[in-house]
């Protein structure tokens, strides 16, 4: 029986994931999403020849090639979510892993092909559930508020750690801020603080065995029933999904410094091209050469540095002009903008009750931490969080050190932001006009589904170029992770205005704004360190898009 014929299989609908704002009727808003770019044939047909082996009516006389361009994907393989182009993105990444440890073992034992199909089934089914349980969770509040929470909370404990340490010997100095850090905020995971080789290796087995449980606690609520009975791909799903993915993905790859830099310094790259390490500099012209060895006549020297000269007043008296014609437009658009959108704010949605879910309790994935002796039989109800109001505010302020740099700056924001939601206006308060503006704007701009494809194809083409197995990427040498992260700093700095940076780091020396910026990148350069950061983040999300697990009285 072929894939898209069998039992259970979901029909498509239109996607309502991150869009809870529903500023737009569907019909509206497939149109404007609908891409304008044809498709990835060579994809397609990758995905076809990788996942779809078996013809749709089980003849053996039909060729492979035929039932490959016969009918559309989406006919072929069951739906892995409500959108075409982000399942056409996930099974380009599912078809290059199981070709490379799936089909290159199991294909030496037999050429059946229903055991991809079976891989595949599971896995849309557990993909399906997934997105049913992302249509409850508050994107917003998760993105805005509870991340920034836990990332603060990482900052408070870096910071506190490093100053411990500033009278310690550098020798001690690694193992002293792991030590200090885990000892502010333990996990089982992580236990113990990796000092020496035999509690590197202790350390180690309890973060493998910690992805073992939390895998064993996730896939009974996403599996069918009847995939939980098979042991044996009990275990080849647990497996891939802890080892492979949690263990050595996120854990052990994420958690490098280097990473992390390199990330940054890409990404601002994207946005600003022109920041790139420029080429190897050019042959200087022929006029300069000659000037250079006095060949070019003295009259010819002079008349040009009188012209220059002459020009030079002429020139900033226009530039002034045309940056005050530009700083007015600017100003113009800006304003009618604002206007406009906030004319318009009045006919968005009310935002949804915020759901109160014992917030500050931990989980059942970390032990160590305290829980409540009882749990409410109906989750409360309160007003949702102001735009305003959430921790993403004061954790960029943290990031960049605002109050220690600009105190009066970071008391006017704090003035401002206390007016803004408990003035007599309050004009940022929970739905008013300005706060559902945010709100619509947060979901078209950082929560768009159809930014979604587009994320995807980036990652499959950096991780799996050609649609095959990139080559392992060599760790840098301690001068290399030097320069990865010189780099970085340098592209911070470059990013920001000049009149912002002068008056931000109270100095023109670019090279003191360096080594600021460097200073501050050494909050990650402790893979370790990281990891913990990693796991608390870990540890919402699962909660969040799976609250059985919050329960102490949960069994999987």
């Amino acid at each position: 029986m072929a894939q898209g014929e069998r039992p259970g299989r979901h029909s498509r609908h239109p996607s309502r994931i991150l869009t809870r704002i529903g500023s737009r009727t569907n019909n509206d808003t497939q149109s404007s999403q609908r891409p304008d770019k044809p498709k990835d044939d060579e994809t397609i047909k990758f995905i076809k020849q990788v996942l779809c082996s078996q013809p749709i009516d089980g003849s053996k006389t039909e060729k492979r090639e035929d039932y490959s361009t016969e009918k559309p994907l989406e006919e072929l393989l069951p739906p892995l979510t409500s959108s075409n182009d982000v399942d056409v993105q996930l099974y380009a990444i599912i078809a290059v892993i199981l070709s490379q440890f799936v089909q290159s073992w199991y294909g030496r034992i037999t050429p059946d092909g229903d055991f991809v199909g079976e891989i595949v089934q599971i896995i849309a089914h557990c993909t399906r559930g997934l997105e049913e349980r992302l249509r409850h969770v508050n994107l917003l509040e998760i993105l805005l508020d509870e991340v920034p929470r836990v990332f603060d909370s990482h900052l408070n404990a870096v910071t506190l750690a490093r100053k411990t340490i500033q009278t310690s010997q550098r020798i001690e100095k690694e193992s002293t801020v792991r030590t200090v850090y885990h000892t502010l905020r333990p996990h089982h995971a992580l236990s113990p603080p990796p000092i020496d080789d035999a509690t590197r290796l202790a350390q180690h087995e309890n973060e493998g065995d910690w992805c073992q449980l939390l895998v064993n606690d996730i896939l009974p609520l996403l599996l069918p029933p009847e995939d939980l009975s098979n042991p044996c791909l009990d275990v080849l799903v647990s497996e891939i999904f802890s080892e492979m993915i949690m263990h050595n993905a996120i854990l052990g790859k994420t958690s490098e410094p280097w990473l992390l830099w390199e990330g940054i310094t890409k990404s601002i790259y994207v946005v600003r091209p022109e920041l790139r390490p420029p080429p190897e500099p050019a042959a200087s012209s022929p006029i300069n050469r000659l000037e250079q060895f006095g060949l070019l006549s003295s009259q010819e020297a002079k008349s040009g540095k009188q012209d220059a000269d002459e020009l030079g007043f002429i020139g900033t008296v226009l530039g002034v002009f045309w940056s005050t014609v530009q700083f007015a437009l600017l100003a113009w658009s800006l304003i009618r903008a604002f206007v406009t959108a906030f004319m318009g704010a009045s006919a968005l949605p009310q935002r949804p009750p915020r759901v109160i879910s014992d917030a500050d309790k931990t989980t059942k994935l970390d032990p160590a931490a305290e829980r409540p002796a009882s749990r409410p039989t109906t989750p409360a109800t309160t007003e949702a969080l102001p735009i305003v109001g959430m921790r993403a505010w004061s954790c960029m302020e943290h990031l960049t050190s605002l109050g220690s740099r600009m105190p009066w700056l970071t008391g006017c924001l704090s003035l401002l932001q206390w007016l803004a939601l408990n003035g007599p206006a309050r004009i940022c308060h929970t739905n008013s006009s300005l706060d559902r503006l945010m709100c619509a704007q947060v979901y078209d701009k950082l929560l768009n589904p159809a930014l979604l494809p587009t994320v995807l194809q980036a990652i499959r083409a950096a991780v799996f170029p050609d649609n095959a197995m990139a080559p392992a990427r060599v760790p840098p040498t301690s001068e290399e992770t030097l320069q990865i992260k010189c780099e970085c700093a340098r592209v911070i700095v470059e990013a920001v205005p000049d009149a912002v940076r002068t008056r931000y780091f109270a100095t023109k020396d670019k090279e003191t704004m360096r080594r600021d910026v460097e200073d501050r990148l050494g909050l990650f350069a402790d893979p370790y360190v990281n990891k913990h950061l990693i796991v608390a983040a870990l540890d919402l999300i699962v909660v969040r898009l799976f609250p059985e697990l919050a329960d102490p009285s949960y069994a999987a």
